[in-house]
């Protein structure tokens, strides 16, 4: 194994062996990392940013968020992005920071942590994919790296781990809902989290 595969394996063990709420704040501050990151800008993956406001929200133990996110979902589910037409339908909804934004909303919806794995792969897949876009007119002197570039993604979520540790047992909780106050403090603590990388720009860039 690659050093980012090495690492990415050791997110996955960690995300599946946690807690339900931790799951959650992970893999909305990872899906958060994407859209901030994000180069293209697709029309289907922006107008999902109101959905991952909403899981920000539930992970903060806003119990208000669970209806809103269930219609997202079920008015995704129903719209043509989410298709069995091969290459004769939209693939926005591929879009890495567009599927990681539905995984993490299923990650709250089901409680379940294994969408919140999904998240962390989508964020390694979506690493890839802006050091393509990026080469594309890179003109440095130093080659772009893209297994250096994936395994600091997966260093970064293991750290975005260990920073979740700390407000495990108030994540646990969340789910059934938390004091105002208590959300305020939280979703400020989990959103000032967040770590984006410097893009990597073409040397022809101002």
């Amino acid at each position: 194994m690659t050093d980012w595969q090495t690492l990415s394996e050791q997110v996955r063990s960690r995300v599946l062996a946690g807690n339900a709420g931790t799951a959650v704040a992970f893999a909305a501050m990872t899906a958060e990392r994407l859209m901030r990151l994000d180069p293209q800008g697709l029309p289907f993956t922006q107008s999902l940013r109101p959905l991952l406001d909403l899981v920000w929200r539930a992970a903060a133990g806003d119990q208000t968020a669970f209806k809103p996110i269930a219609v997202a979902l079920g008015e995704f589910y129903i719209s043509e992005y989410c298709h069995n037409d091969g290459q004769e339908g939209p693939d926005d909804a591929d879009d890495d920071p567009a599927a990681a934004i539905l995984f993490a909303a299923e990650c709250y919806l089901h409680a379940e942590p294994r969408f919140a794995a999904y998240v962390a792969g989508r964020a390694i897949d979506d690493v890839e994919r802006r050091m393509d876009l990026a080469s594309e007119d890179y003109t440095g002197d130093e080659a772009i790296d893209a297994d250096a570039a994936m395994a600091a993604e997966a260093r970064q979520q293991r750290a975005d781990l260990d920073a979740l540790a700390r407000y495990a047992t108030n994540l646990s909780r969340a789910r059934f809902g938390l004091p105002a106050d208590e959300r305020e403090h939280l979703l400020a603590a989990l959103r000032d989290m967040v770590t984006v990388p410097t893009p990597i720009r073409s040397t022809c860039e101002g």
